[in-house]
């Protein structure tokens, strides 16, 4: 089974986020601020993480700066959601390699595409 990590402040889409990777027949593990996500990107080895930007106790862009410092973590990929949408975040995103995904109400539609391409998952219609 897939592990995604998913590290953002907002309980409430990290819950989202969390039970519809688990409908996908992935297994999802959260932190609330970066200095977690550090530690569980080295403890758990996720397949894939999703970072917010602003986080506390750091900023999801350093985590994925140091990540891409690591051979190790180089290659997983990583998603960048943000309510964000200045040139500079969006380079940074592009720099890093790091999927850019504006934060909006229905952000899942952009999410789910991103797993899939990253992961190889297929797609689960409503009646799955």
């Amino acid at each position: 089974m897939k592990r995604i990590l998913i590290a953002d402040d907002d309980l409430e889409l990290v819950q989202l986020l969390s039970l519809r990777c688990t409908h996908l027949g992935f297994e999802a593990i959260s932190a609330t601020n970066a200095m977690e996500a550090l530690r569980l990107i080295d403890d758990a080895k996720p397949d894939l993480v999703i970072l917010d930007v602003e986080m506390p106790l750091g900023n999801g862009l350093s985590v994925c700066e140091m990540m891409s410092s690591h051979e190790r973590l180089l290659a997983i990929p990583v998603i960048i959601l943000t309510g964000r949408q200045d040139e500079e975040t969006i380079r940074r995103c592009h720099q890093l390699c790091a999927y850019y995904v504006l934060k909006c109400p229905d952000i899942w539609s952009r999410v789910e595409p991103i797993l899939q391409e990253a992961l190889g998952s297929e797609p689960v219609t409503a009646g799955d």
